[in-house]
């Protein structure tokens, strides 16, 4: 995750007061919050042209059989172009939230997200809009001490995830979780005071002020949940057993990943290629076989999650995630760019979806939210933000819900870590 040489940025700042530190936080936030919104709107712009604009042109409704399988391998040879730039696209999936890109390296980062994601590549924009942050941060704030330098990178990264994850507070304990990861002297003043301004000033963009109605703000929410003002024991009972089996897919989608990963740096242009052609013939096999829209195996799913708990069929969701996770796979190894988080979401939702139908007087909303949760910790070692995440998404239910997120953190994070002590490579990315 945060890169481990941060541990050291509180202990180099030196004659820079907090309360600059602090104002600069606050401009750089502005700035990162300004660059992922247009990201946002550019990125949500060209997926429409190119799956909807294009099928339009040729009088058909939906994207069809050919355009689905060749955007994806489209968007491999353009992701292989942006790689070629110098910054080689940014750091793959696998490698977690990078915080060390800077303005020269930002075009190339960009350019690969955009020709990943918005060609239907099944990963999660929070990549490059941490990049777009840090690069703000560095833009901004050339000091001749490269420690303050570092920490306005670090609070441009949150400002800009803050546009993806909507509530401040999960970007605030997400921020956390990284600063404890790269050790206690990160956690200090000089460090926090200034994310938190920097996370002020860009969800103040999102929400806007006085007549301004700001630039929109993301809701974490899955709206038509059923009341869950209680937790019932039968969701208990149902909760470990689930959230053992999101988790070990997220692990398994991980160490396929990195295994494919090593084959792809051999030859990075073909491999994007095969990534793009497996990421659309699962998407027209899933739909085939269900009767469903490509667009729920394609994309990082966050746009899909209310009609995955629309399926009415275990067995329609289950051939939904087979499909998904396969092309997860690929996206992840295979050389595309941008986020793991959201399809990882994604598959967990579709696993509870799945258990809900088959468990007799269990209901969506808690195992949803465990199985969110189990997603976020086993896949991004982040359990906290875990637990918030899995307890938002599905907080229009009641605060019920909250319980089964902790119960899905705690058994995502023990098997994350049994993982990583039974088979390393597991943790190699941070």
């Amino acid at each position: 995750m945060a890169d481990q040489s941060a541990t050291v940025v509180a202990d180099r700042i030196s004659g820079a007061p907090l309360i600059v530190l602090t104002l600069r936080g606050a401009v750089v936030g502005l700035a990162a919050g300004a660059g992922a919104a247009a990201y946002i709107w550019v990125e949500h712009g060209l997926s429409h042209a190119l799956w909807h604009g294009l099928p339009a042109l040729f009088g058909a409704a939906d994207a069809q059989w050919w355009l689905v399988l060749g955007l994806p391998i489209l968007g491999g040879l353009l992701t292989w172009a942006a790689m070629r730039l110098p910054g080689r696209g940014g750091h793959s999936p696998l490698a977690g939230l990078a915080l060390d890109i800077g303005p020269d390296r930002l075009a190339s980062v960009l350019l690969a997200a955009l020709a990943s994601l918005a060609f239907g590549a099944v990963l999660g924009p929070e990549a490059p809009l941490v990049a777009i942050g840090t690069a703000a941060g560095a833009a901004l704030v050339r000091s001749a001490q490269p420690a303050s330098r570092q920490v306005m990178m670090i609070v441009g990264a949150m400002a800009a995830v803050g546009a993806v994850l909507g509530n401040p507070v999960v970007t605030m304990v997400l921020l956390l979780e990284l600063t404890l990861a790269a050790g206690t002297r990160l956690a200090t003043p000089a460090v926090l005071l200034p994310s938190l301004a920097g996370l002020g000033s860009g969800y103040l963009l999102q929400v806007g002020v006085a007549q301004w109605t700001g630039l929109g703000a993301v809701r974490l929410s899955l709206p038509g949940l059923a009341a869950y003002p209680d937790v019932a024991v039968v969701d208990l009972l149902t909760a470990v057993p689930l959230a053992l089996v999101v988790a070990i897919l997220a692990l398994l989608a991980r160490l396929g990943g990195l295994r494919l990963e090593q084959s792809a740096h051999r030859a990075p242009l073909v491999w994007l290629l095969v990534a793009g052609a497996v990421t659309g013939l699962a998407a027209l096999g899933g739909a085939a076989l269900t009767g469903t829209r490509t667009e729920l195996v394609l994309f990082a799913g966050q746009a899909s999650m209310t009609d995955y708990l629309a399926l009415g069929s275990a067995a329609t969701a289950l051939i939904v995630l087979a499909a998904k996770f396969v092309a997860y796979v690929a996206c992840l190894g295979g050389g595309f760019r941008g986020g793991a988080l959201f399809p990882a979401i994604s598959i967990g939702t579709l696993l509870a979806v799945s258990a809900a139908l088959v468990v007799p007087g269990t209901a969506v909303a808690p195992l949803a939210a465990v199985a969110i949760a189990a997603a976020t910790a086993a896949g991004m070692r982040l359990p906290f933000t875990a637990v918030l995440l899995g307890a938002l998404l599905t907080a229009s239910a009641g605060p019920a819900t909250a319980v089964l997120a902790i119960v899905g953190a705690i058994v995502g994070m023990l098997l994350r870590l049994a993982a990583e002590f039974r088979v390393p490579a597991v943790a190699s990315g941070h």
